[in-house]
């Protein structure tokens, strides 16, 4: 009977995050539902977020339990990436004549918020999942939730390992993995993917299928308008697109073909404000653009009026903190130094 009344929470909130569209108050009310039962089950609260620790690995930082329980109440980003997973699931399953599809869920955090909320529309038939996080403690509070909720047989192998050296011992259909940062900073999301996609076949799905890091000028009052006005409402609004930086895809891993140099044109005396923004197509047409949630936030790069500039160089970092590098002329900045002077 808990079984049935656990299972009669979540499906309404995940059919509510899967076809609300951009009703912000149904996503809202969903989240907050799946988060208020998650929690309770679990025992890991956003509250925990000073006390609970990241993990700091040779590829980047895991987050803590905490962190990654507070990722459910980012709203379009859970409702996004729950809509191209479910997108991505049926393809699958059509392909596969319905037979049952193996998904590999890596960095699940303690809630596995992608995915447990789908699970209630199928069956376990057609659905086997496995689960990898390298925080133990989340991997013990998503072993309770789903003995809690009853979905064991859903479930095939749970591992405490680290995504990006972890090697596949099954075929997958759909792998997920979304540890991330706007701008690619800090977490291991192209190392995992650096590790993962060349042992999918090539019929495999890899979640999220394309990164995007674009350069453009910014007028910040423009900037600021813009976010200030209603849809419908919108004053003339304009950038200057300096060109995609970086793309991530299974097409795309090499970090050292990460490099791109975008030229200053005249026209930048209005625009004097260079941002990167992050764009993450989840699967097929499901995507966050900017603004959308944490990892899709603009982030302010360079300050024209700083000095003249006519060009300005751009490379990926990898390592314990993964980044974005830049170089203007002769003058090297990192993004952290960038952002605190901005």
């Amino acid at each position: 009977m808990l079984d049935k009344i656990l299972f009669e929470t979540i499906r309404p909130a995940a059919r509510y995050l899967l076809d609300c569209s951009d009703d912000f108050l149904l996503m809202k009310n969903a989240v907050d539902e799946l988060y208020q039962l998650f929690s309770r089950i679990t025992g890991v609260k956003i509250e925990n977020l000073s006390s609970d620790k990241d993990i700091m690995l040779p590829s980047g930082k895991a987050i803590s339990s905490a962190s990654a329980a507070h990722c459910l109440l980012e709203m379009k980003r859970t409702a996004v990436f729950l809509r191209g997973i479910n997108k991505a699931i049926l393809q699958q399953l059509s392909a596969n004549n319905g037979k049952q599809i193996r998904i590999l869920y890596a960095g699940t955090g303690p809630y596995g918020t992608l995915l447990v909320p789908l699970l209630v529309l199928y069956t376990s038939g057609q659905i086997k999942v496995d689960l990898l996080d390298i925080n133990p403690a989340s991997l013990e509070a998503l072993r309770k939730l789903v003995e809690t909720l009853g979905i064991r047989d859903f479930i095939g192998e749970m591992y405490c390992a680290d995504a990006t050296t972890f090697s596949l011992k099954y075929h997958y259909d759909i792998v997920i993995s979304e540890t991330m940062l706007a701008c690619l900073k800090s977490e291991p999301q192209l190392a995992v993917m650096q590790n993962m996609i060349p042992q999918l076949s090539s019929d495999s799905i890899f979640i999220p299928e394309n990164i995007s890091i674009d350069a453009a000028l910014t007028n910040s009052k423009m900037e600021q308008d813009r976010l200030s006005y209603y849809e419908g409402e919108q004053p003339p609004f304009q950038r200057i697109e300096l060109g995609t930086l970086f793309r991530v895809n299974r097409h795309h891993l090499d970090a050292g073909q990460m490099h791109k140099t975008v030229e200053i044109p005249d026209a930048a005396v209005d625009f004097p404000i260079l941002k990167l923004f992050t764009t993450v197509t989840v699967f097929a047409d499901e995507m966050l653009s900017e603004n959308d949630s944490s990892i899709t936030l603009p982030v302010k790069y360079y300050d024209l009026r700083q000095q003249p500039v006519h060009r300005v160089e751009f490379w990926y970092v990898q390592g314990e903190k993964p980044h974005i590098e830049s170089r203007i002329k002769q003058y090297t900045l990192l993004t952290e130094t960038i952002e605190a002077e901005i």
